[in-house]
C-alpha cells in the first residue's frame, strides 16, 4: 500500500512556496490594487512641481481626502489625460510656474494634449491653487493658463484659482478653506513646514577645469559640511549670500562627505561678476564657511537603489540609465552616476557636450576610468568647437556638434535602451541643448512616446 506521507509532504512544500511567492510579491499586489481602486476615482489631485512644493502639498491633500473618507487619485498633470478628465468630477490641481510662464516638466504635456483634444468637460468641478514669485513677470502663468484651457473645454470652476507667492501660507489656506466650504474636505490638511534649515560649509578646494577654454571660466568647487546635511543625487544646494539666494545642482553623494560644484563663472553685461558665481569661483577664501540650505528635488530623484522601495513614479533600480547633458550640468549627473556605483549600478550611458575637446573635458580621467572599469557602459561626448581637430585622443567617442547631433548618431542605441525600460535623465541648459534635445527625441520616437515616458518617470529634466 503507498504511503500518503509522499503527497502530503509534496503538498505541503507546494503551499509553502504559494505562501512564499505571495509574500515576496506582497507589495506589488497590494500597489496593483490599490492603483485599480484609484484609477477609478472619480476626484483628482494633479501637481507640476518644478522645486517638489507642489507635489507635497498635493501630496498632502490626497493623504488628507483618504483621512476623511474620500477617494482620490494622485497624479502629475502629464498623467490626466482627456480619457481621464471626462471620467472624472472633480479635479484639483496644484502647479507652480517655470520661466515665461511656461509649466514644469511633469505638467508640461498637459495643454497640448488638451488643446488637441478639446474634450467636452461640463461634467467636470476644478480648481487650481498656482504657486509663484511675484518678482517674476509671468507670475503663476501657467496655472492661469490651465484655467483659461479648462473653462474652454466647459469645466466648472468649483472654487476661484489663488495664486500664491513665494509660498505664503495664508494664501494656501485660503485655498484649503474653499475646498472646505465646499465639502471636500472638513479640515485644513498639515503641511510639510517651508521653513529651511540652513547648513554652514567649510570651502575646502576649488579647481579651474578649463584653463584657455572658449568659454568662460568652469570651476570646481568642494565644501565640507558641518552639521547634518542631508541629501540625494538630484538634490539642489541653495547658497545664501547678501540676503539672496543661488541654487546649484550637487554633484556629490552623501557618502562622499563632500558637497561638490561644478560652476561656470557668470558676468554682467559691464564685465562683473555674478553673485553667487563671483563667491564660489574667486571671492570665498579657502576654509571660509558659506551658508547652504537643500531644496529637494523629486523630479530628478531616480533610479532609487534602495531594494526595499517601491514607489509608483519612480522605475526600478535596475534599469539601464541614459544621462545627457552639457556644460555645468554634468554636476547632476556625476552624483547619479556616483550613487549607481556605490550601489553596484552599471548599466550607465552617459553623452555629454562642451565646446573645446583640448580644455573642456572636466572630470576626464574620472569619466575614463569609469569607462574601463565597465560602470559607464558607453561614453560619447561632442564639442562644438572642434573644427576639424582630431578627436581620436578623446577617451570613448567624440564628435563634432553637439548632444542632439549625437542622439542622431546613436539613434539605433538609443532606441534600444529605451526598448529595454532605460531611463533618460537630461541636466543642463533648458534653451538650446534641452529644448533641441527634446525636439530629436520627439522626431525618433513621436511627441506620444515621448509625452508617455515622461508620465512614466522614464525621461526627468533638471534644465536651467
Amino acid at each position: 500500500m503507498l504511503s500518503a506521507v509522499p503527497l502530503i509532504q509534496a503538498g505541503a512544500l507546494v503551499l509553502v512556496w504559494i505562501l512564499f511567492t505571495l509574500w515576496c510579491f506582497r507589495k506589488v499586489l497590494t500597489r496593483a490594487r490599490a492603483s485599480a481602486q484609484q484609477s477609478s476615482a472619480t476626484l483628482l489631485v494633479a501637481y507640476a512641481s518644478e522645486g517638489g512644493a507642489a507635489e507635497s502639498i498635493a501630496q498632502r491633500l490626497t493623504e488628507s481626502l483618504y483621512q476623511q473618507g474620500r477617494e482620490a487619485q494622485l497624479l502629475t498633470l502629464n498623467q490626466v489625460t482627456s480619457a481621464r478628465l471626462i471620467k472624472a468630477k472633480t479635479l484639483l490641481v496644484v502647479t507652480s510656474t517655470y520661466g515665461a510662464g511656461e509649466a514644469p516638466d511633469n505638467g508640461r504635456f498637459f495643454l497640448p494634449e488638451l488643446t488637441s483634444n478639446s474634450p467636452e468637460l461640463s461634467n467636470l468641478s476644478y480648481s487650481i491653487l498656482g504657486l509663484g514669485d511675484t518678482e517674476y513677470e509671468h507670475f503663476c502663468g501657467f496655472a492661469l493658463a490651465l484655467n483659461t484651457a479648462l473653462e474652454k473645454c466647459g469645466a466648472t470652476t468649483l472654487a476661484p484659482l489663488v495664486e500664491v507667492d513665494k509660498l505664503h501660507p495664508v494664501a494656501i489656506d485660503l485655498w484649503l478653506d474653499q475646498l472646505i466650504e465646499h465639502g471636500l474636505l472638513t479640515r485644513r490638511p498639515v503641511l510639510d513646514s517651508q521653513t529651511q534649515r540652513i547648513h554652514s560649509a567649510r570651502l575646502i578646494g576649488r579647481r579651474h577645469l578649463n584653463p584657455g577654454s572658449p568659454g568662460a571660466p568652469i570651476f570646481e568647487v568642494n565644501f565640507a559640511p558641518h552639521d547634518a546635511f542631508e541629501w540625494r543625487a538630484g538634490d539642489i544646494a541653495q547658497l545664501h549670500l547678501d540676503g539672496q539666494m543661488r541654487e546649484y545642482s550637487i554633484a556629490s553623494t552623501k557618502s562622499e562627505g563632500v558637497l561638490k560644484f561644478l560652476v561656470r563663472e557668470q558676468t554682467s553685461a559691464t564685465g562683473e561678476l555674478g553673485l553667487g558665481s563671483g563667491w564660489l569661483c574667486k571671492h570665498a577664501e579657502l576654509q571660509s564657511e558659506s551658508q547652504f540650505s537643500v531644496r529637494s528635488n523629486p523630479s530628478f530623484h531616480c533610479p532609487d537603489h534602495r531594494p526595499d522601495h517601491s514607489s509608483d513614479d519612480c522605475p526600478d533600480a535596475a534599469q539601464k540609465l541614459i544621462l545627457i547633458g552639457n556644460g555645468s550640468g554634468l554636476a547632476g549627473l556625476r552624483a547619479h552616476l556616483k550613487e549607481r556605483e556605490s550601489n553596484k549600478q552599471h548599466d550607465n550611458w552617459l553623452i555629454y557636450g562642451e565646446r573645446s575637446p583640448h580644455t573642456d573635458r572636466h572630470w576626464d580621467e574620472t569619466l575614463s576610468d569609469w569607462l574601463e572599469v565597465g560602470h559607464l557602459t558607453h561614453l560619447d561626448r561632442s564639442f562644438s568647437r572642434a573644427g576639424d581637430t582630431d578627436l581620436s585622443s578623446v577617451i570613448g567617442n567624440a564628435y563634432p556638434g553637439y548632444v542632439q547631433n549625437v542622439v542622431d548618431y546613436q539613434a539605433e542605441r538609443l532606441v534600444q535602451w529605451l526598448s529595454e525600460g532605460a531611463i533618460i535623465m537630461v541636466c543642463g541648459s533648458r534653451d538650446g541643448m534641452a529644448s533641441d534635445l527634446d525636439q530629436r527625441l520627439q522626431t525618433l520616437l513621436g511627441a506620444e512616446a515621448v509625452a508617455q515616458l515622461s508620465a512614466d518617470g522614464r525621461y526627468r529634466r533638471d534644465v536651467y
